[in-house]
Parts: C-alpha cells; structure tokens; sequence
C-alpha cells in the first residue's frame, strides 16, 4: 500500500562501507546508493546549543511507505537539505491506506 498523505519526494541515500587496508571501515558517500520515493516530511523541533560553540540542530518527523529500505545509518535527501536518520525506523500499522515506516531524522548547522 501507499502512504496515503505522501506529498514529499524523499530520497534515501543507503550508507556505504569500503575497506581501508590501513584502518577501519570508512564511509564514501560518493558512491552511495539513491533511491527516490514519495514521503511525508514535517519539522519537529530545533535546538541551540552554545556551548562554547555555535550549533543548531533541526529534527524532522519523516514517514516513509511501507517495506521503504532505511536504517538508522543512512542520509535523507529532501529540499535540499541532507539529514542523518537518528534511531530506528518504526513501522506503523492500522488502517492499510495509513501503514507507514516513520523516523526521525536530523541536520546540525556549526
């Protein structure tokens, strides 16, 4: 099923890993996947911190249709902002043309 209020195109860029011979893991963006779908995206609060720092970070409340592949590792692209998922996304379930996965997502300014 959709997600029946859906008015966003999200896209969701799928987090890759290549091998450094000389240490970790590291993460090359440049090479990620991007899958655009139809969304639902609505700012949820933004904080600022100024400790010793200027910061701000804005979080947003994303749903996303059922079986949508995003994890808690990857980046949202939308109106052209990039957002970093922060938690787990949770599916939602009761009236089929409501079913979605929802998140949240975040971007920190400074």
């Amino acid at each position: 099923m959709a997600l029946l209020f859906a008015p966003h195109a999200v896209t969701v860029v799928t987090k890759p890993t290549s091998v450094n011979p000389r240490g970790p893991s590291e993460t090359d963006w440049t090479t990620a996947q991007r899958v655009t779908i139809q969304g639902q995206v609505e700012p949820a609060v933004s904080t600022e911190n100024r400790d010793n720092r200027n910061q701000v970070v804005s979080t947003y409340v994303v749903r996303l249709p059922p079986g949508t592949a995003v994890v808690f590792k990857d980046r949202l692209e939308w109106n052209g902002l990039t957002l970093e998922v922060t938690g787990d996304p949770l599916p939602w379930s009761g009236i089929a043309l409501l079913n979605h996965i929802q998140l949240t997502a975040s971007r920190i300014r400074g």
